[in-house]
């Protein structure tokens, strides 16, 4: 998942319990281990968190279910991020950690995903073995 350092700090910091997408690649799905590619100047995987529950539905419904669950750590750039799209996710960040070193994407033959892409499971199972 392509992040902007600065939201990707606030996941491994712990203080962005939710993060917000557009759909674009799929159904991310409870469980699924996300990996933080974070974007210029970094251009690395810095870290990742387990998917918990995750919420399908138009961003005005997103914004009210966050509203109920309270502090999310989401703020307006993110609401902006989603505006005009029919459908987006609010996923919960379980258990982030960051990666033992930055990974370059050239290492694992793998270019910067526009949001987030689903790796196959070798390429899964190497970023893994590297990351932690």
């Amino acid at each position: 998942m392509s992040i902007r350092p600065k939201f990707g700090e606030q996941i491994l910091g712990g203080r962005k319990r939710y993060e917000l997408r557009r759909m674009v690649a799929g159904l991310i799905e409870p469980g699924d281990l996300i990996y933080l590619y974070f974007s210029r100047p970094v251009s690395a995987v810095v870290g990742l968190f387990s998917a918990g529950v995750v919420y399908v539905a138009p961003p005005e419904n997103l914004e009210k279910i966050a509203e109920l669950l309270g502090d999310v750590g989401l703020g307006g750039e993110d609401w902006l991020y989603v505006r005009g799209a029919r459908y987006a996710m609010l996923i919960e960040v379980r258990s982030p950690s960051r990666c033992a070193r930055p990974l370059k994407l050239a290492e694992l033959g793998l270019r910067p995903p526009p949001s987030y892409i689903r790796l196959s499971p070798s390429a899964a199972r190497r970023l893994h073995g590297l990351c932690i």
